[in-house]
């Protein structure tokens, strides 16, 4: 068998690494050829990546330029189609209606969406934000329209993805629970309270300025670490910027007592199930997280994690935490078993293979 993996991003996407990369290895054990292909280039994702920091001009000229990069790039995966048994597509979408003639020359098309792109990922009345939706939503229907199956995330995407796809299989995450592990704390006085993102989700902390500062000012040994930050400004909080990277990520996560994963609870977020809640419930910490119903089906609250919706709820349940260390390690331990029974790499690669065989 052989499968051409077709990415939206290079492996400095987050989503790209989750989705397909950590497969691959996996895959070629079991005997699945493959080969694997960016939408874009690695240029091209980067600049992806520090977009939402762009000025209105800088981010035309960005979509510019991606646009017709993209459009060159999968003109030669429609040529190099005939070769393989099956084509996956990780969130990348055809313009001009060109994935009609990639289901012509091969019709084993699998369109994986881990997230709600058919949405604009936030609301505006600039011109590239009314054609990124205009657009983008057409894209995804139109591909939904022409795979033989779907992988969805989770429940909200695939009520939407049903309407236009009869076969729709679910595979949450997935997280390596052998990458990331738990790693017996070392007895400290301080409690870490710790957060993982990029540009793209720094936004979502200022809902927290107010609540991080009063618990900082209420407990003096607790320290919070912001790992992957953008531009984000909180003066009444001791924090440590520590930047991203494949190899210390899951080591930083380690060094944190509390993740945290601010979101508001609207379309755009309901089709995200939080890659930094499962991460930090993998390697044993627990996860506070602002609730949606997305969210909701990994989470059951003050089990194996808690939910969170105003100031007081954030202040009161990172205090329980702080102050209790057998509460966070029970919860911790929950969190854990949790990830590697619903949506870890060694089970989600059967479900992978499944899709495949079909």
């Amino acid at each position: 068998m052989r499968i051409l993996f077709v990415s939206y991003g290079t492996e400095k996407a987050p989503a790209t690494r989750y989705r397909v990369s950590q497969y691959l290895p996996q895959l070629e054990k079991r005997g699945i050829k493959y080969r694997s292909f960016s939408a874009i280039s690695g240029i091209s994702t980067a600049l992806m990546i520090k977009s939402p920091d762009f000025g209105p001009l800088t981010k035309l000229l960005y979509y510019v330029y991606v646009s017709i990069e993209r459009m060159l790039r999968l003109i030669h995966v429609i040529f190099i189609a005939r070769r393989f048994n099956a084509i996956f597509l990780q969130r990348t979408t055809f313009p001009f209606r060109l994935e009609i003639l990639l289901k012509i020359l091969n019709k084993n098309i699998i369109f994986d969406i881990d997230d709600a792109i058919y949405l604009p990922d936030k609301e505006g009345r600039d011109l590239v934000t009314r054609i990124k939706k205009y657009v983008k939503k057409g894209e995804v229907i139109n591909i939904l329209k022409v795979s033989k199956t779907v992988i969805v995330e989770n429940e909200y995407i695939r009520e939407f993805v049903s309407r236009y796809c009869n076969r729709v299989v679910k595979i949450p995450g997935p997280i390596d629970t052998e990458r990331f592990f738990v790693l017996p704390k070392e007895k400290d006085k301080s409690v870490v309270v710790g957060w993982i993102g990029s540009p793209a989700t720094t936004a979502y902390l200022y809902m927290l300025n107010d609540a991080l500062r009063r618990v900082s000012e209420k407990y003096d040994f607790v320290k919070f670490k912001f790992i992957g930050l953008g531009k984000y400004t909180n003066p009444g909080v001791r924090h440590e910027r520590v930047d991203w990277s494949y190899d210390s990520e899951v080591r930083n996560l380690q060094g944190c007592d509390i993740g945290i994963m601010p979101m508001p609870d609207n379309e755009w977020t309901r089709g995200k199930l939080g890659c930094k809640m499962l991460q930090y419930m993998a390697v044993g910490i627990p996860a506070v997280v602002s609730y949606t119903p997305t969210n909701a089906e990994m989470i059951k609250n003050g089990e194996n994690g808690f939910f969170t919706v105003t100031t007081e709820e954030w202040i009161r349940v990172l205090s329980e935490l702080i102050e209790n260390e057998r509460l966070r390690q029970t919860v911790g331990q929950k969190g854990r078993a949790t990830v590697v029974e619903k949506c870890s790499l060694t089970r989600n690669i059967d479900r992978l293979l499944g899709v495949l065989n079909d």
